[in-house]
């Protein structure tokens, strides 16, 4: 007989010792968890993806605004510069216009400086912003628009706390809905904001671009720093200069008029006593002193014209020497090893720091003798005058500026000075230049 089909159980269905139902499998549910979970993954990748392109995007526009900037900054002006900025900064989160404001410390208010307003960078006297008449305040939300410290963002549908209504008028009849203002920090210090004006109502386009905001403020932060410290190297140097011009009118005109005087009030003396030979000695040193003095300050317009000047330092100091001889001092030079030729500046220096030694001993020494050396090694220049006078205590103080000035002579080129001398034992004044 033919075999008969086996029935199953309706029960025997039910506990699984069958085929059970598609899609009521262990297996498949376990697969289905698993392909979700790779679904999920796998956007989690794409959104990784998408975000990581975007980041270097940015970075490649971000180095390339900085190229341009640095490179304009080098060519041109600072206002060229921040106005660079600023309108890059607008373009980049697709505003429609800006402002950029510095500080004033003294009222604790703020100033317009430029506006990008209609694809055209204005200085603050062409603009019609109501704040170039009254400034505004520093403080950020609820205070003003100006935060110290982190951008902020304002919609400008409704009165905004902190901004005057006139402003706020001003602003959305240019079409802006949405200020975007972000502080310039160079350490704890805002220098400066740059606002941002959008036509959007939404404010989030703004908030995802702040970091861009941020990177394109560094910039202008940048520049405001450099410029601050070119101001101060500038006002440095006429500092300076304007110090060796003290120096060096006290160590030429000042010093050989006072003897010019001396000998001109001693020449009188002897007039009065009828010794008209003492007399004609103390004119003919006045005379001496005067053209001494003509010729220093000849030296001296010299020296403010580059390459000019002594031929050589041995031939300052021999003119140095020369000034001894109506004194009837005994002086003598003495050179030792190789000459290398000096910066112009160090000679400079080294010529008036002899020239302030040699007006001391004549002024004040009372010497019998003295001896210049300048001696040349491989490693050091060193300038000695040394005088038999009366000496001085180095540690008293001193009136006028002749010690001073000649250790700021030595500062200024890198050179050392020492000065020796005590009551009755002469003096001696020591400068070392080192060479490398």
């Amino acid at each position: 007989m033919p075999a008969q089909p086996r029935s199953v159980a309706p029960e025997t269905l039910a506990s699984g010792d069958g085929v059970p139902p598609c899609g009521s499998s262990p297996l498949s549910a376990a697969l289905q968890a698993r392909v979700g979970q790779l679904e999920q993954i796998n956007r989690t990748l794409e959104r990784e993806v998408i975000q990581h392109r975007l980041a270097e995007e940015l970075a490649r526009g971000q180095s390339q605004m900085l190229i341009e900037s640095l490179g304009m900054l080098a060519e041109s002006n600072l206002d060229n510069f921040l106005g660079h900025v600023l309108k890059v900064t607008v373009q980049q989160l697709e505003g429609v216009g800006g402002t950029l404001w510095f500080p004033d410390p003294a009222t604790n208010t703020t100033r317009l400086h430029l506006e990008y307003l209609d694809s055209r960078i204005l200085p603050a006297e062409e603009s019609q912003h109501p704040a170039v008449v009254q400034p505004l305040p520093i403080g950020g939300r609820g205070v003003s628009t100006f935060p110290v410290e982190h951008p902020e963002t304002y919609v400008l549908s409704g009165t905004v706390q902190g901004m005057p209504e006139e402003n706020r008028a001003y602003i959305n009849s240019l079409g802006v809905r949405t200020l975007l203002t972000v502080p310039m920090v160079l350490g704890s210090e805002t220098v400066g904001w740059i606002c941002v004006r959008s036509s959007r109502a939404d404010p989030s386009e703004f908030e995802s671009k702040i970091h861009l905001a941020e990177a394109l403020a560094g910039q202008a932060t940048l520049a405001v720093q450099m410029a601050r410290l070119g101001e101060q190297a500038r006002e440095a140097a006429v500092l300076g200069e304007r110090n060796r011009i003290a120096r060096d009118i006290h160590d030429t005109l000042a010093q050989g008029f006072t003897g010019v005087v001396v000998n001109l009030e001693a020449a009188a003396r002897s007039v009065r006593k009828h010794n008209i030979g003492a007399a004609l000695e103390h004119i003919g040193h006045a005379r001496d002193l005067a053209r001494s003095c003509l010729d220093e300050a000849r030296m001296s317009v010299r020296a403010l014209r580059p390459g000019s000047g002594p031929a050589s330092l041995s031939e300052a100091l021999r003119s140095q020497v020369r000034r001894f001889e109506p004194s009837g001092v005994r002086a003598a030079l003495e050179l030792e090893g190789e000459p290398v030729l000096l910066d112009r500046h160090a000679e400079a220096e080294l010529q008036r720091i002899a020239q302030e030694s040699v007006t001391n001993v004549l002024k004040h020494a009372q010497a019998g003798s003295v001896l210049m050396r300048l001696a040349w090694s491989a490693e050091h220049v060193t300038l000695v005058i040394v005088d038999d006078g009366r000496g001085f205590d180095p540690r008293a103080n001193h009136d006028g500026f002749g010690l001073i000035g000649m250790h700021e002579r030595a500062r200024r080129i890198g050179a050392t000075l020492s000065v020796k001398a005590g009551p009755g034992r002469g003096t001696r004044v020591e400068t070392s230049l080192p060479l490398r």
